[in-house]
């Protein structure tokens, strides 16, 4: 599909990758791959830096050496059983004959545990699948907005942020196949820009890492949605108050919030107009 949306000329987002790693001619090893492929590495020493690193870039990938001293069992499973982050996928490496030390990584929570072989053979297909990963084929993505997306849109574009979750979800209900991802992903991000307005750092921040990983693979135009420009234009958001921490929101502009770029198949510019209503709570 021809996108029909202006280049806004912006840098390609950057997407980091964690390296947990305290050999250091091994981590230039793993950064150089991450490099290579268009990511920013992040090497931390020990498993607690690892933790904070994680909370910190919501890394589109981590890698563990499970020969680094201290315990990592504890930060990948601290990692995965926070919200904000239980969603990036860990890889951890070790011995091929330490098939326990590989073992106590799974039930940890790690999503894989490979050899150090195996990780080193396939190291450069696994950091470029996750930092460019392939477009989801989506049946419904070239169909256009149904009427409550539509207005959801709308909504959001008015900085309407409690309104357009409404009707968004509205429009998930409505549809069953995986299109709904579209949303989804989209209004959790809408939440998230109402909770900075809130000052509720914590809960941006929560809302941030459930929506903008159901957009990322989508394909840049979903339904006549610039998916992916609003993708990257949230993504900086969360980027910016993810690592200036809670104070960082107190004077955020909400002039600075994106617009979604979007056709809209229908001839109105408001819900009403639409011929959609938001359920009445007796």
């Amino acid at each position: 599909m021809t996108q029909p949306f202006e280049n806004t000329g912006e840098q390609a987002f950057v997407y980091t990758v964690v390296i947990l790693e305290d050999d250091l001619f091994f981590a230039l090893r793993l950064e150089d791959v991450v490099r290579a492929q268009g990511g920013h590495p992040v090497t931390v020493e020990t498993p607690e830096a690892f933790v904070e690193a994680v909370d910190r870039y919501f890394p589109v990938l981590a890698l563990v050496d499970l020969k680094t001293p201290g315990d990592w069992a504890t930060a990948i499973q601290r990692s995965k059983m926070r919200p904000h982050t239980r969603a990036v996928p860990i890889y951890a490496f070790g011995s091929h004959v330490e098939v326990e030390v590989l073992k106590q990584a799974r039930q940890a929570g790690a999503d894989h545990a490979w050899a150090r072989s195996r990780m080193m053979e396939e190291v450069v297909d696994v950091v470029g699948r996750h930092i460019d990963p392939p477009q989801r084929q989506i049946e419904g993505a070239e169909d256009p907005l149904s009427r409550y997306a539509v207005a959801g849109l709308l909504e959001f574009n008015h900085g309407e942020f409690f309104e357009q979750h409404e009707y968004l979800e509205l429009a998930w209900m409505e549809e069953r196949r995986p299109i709904r991802d579209l949303y989804q992903g989209i209004l959790q991000v809408g939440v998230a820009f109402l909770q900075i307005q809130r000052n509720n750092w914590p809960g941006a921040i929560k809302m941030f890492r459930r929506g903008l990983p159901r957009l990322r693979d989508l394909p840049p135009v979903c339904q006549g949605v610039a998916v992916e420009t609003f993708y990257q234009q949230a993504a900086r958001i969360h980027d910016e108050i993810s690592q200036g921490g809670p104070r960082s929101i107190e004077s955020f502009d909400s002039a600075r919030f994106p617009q979604i770029q979007f056709v809209n198949p229908y001839k109105a510019s408001t819900p009403v107009e639409l011929g959609v209503f938001l359920p009445v709570e007796e």
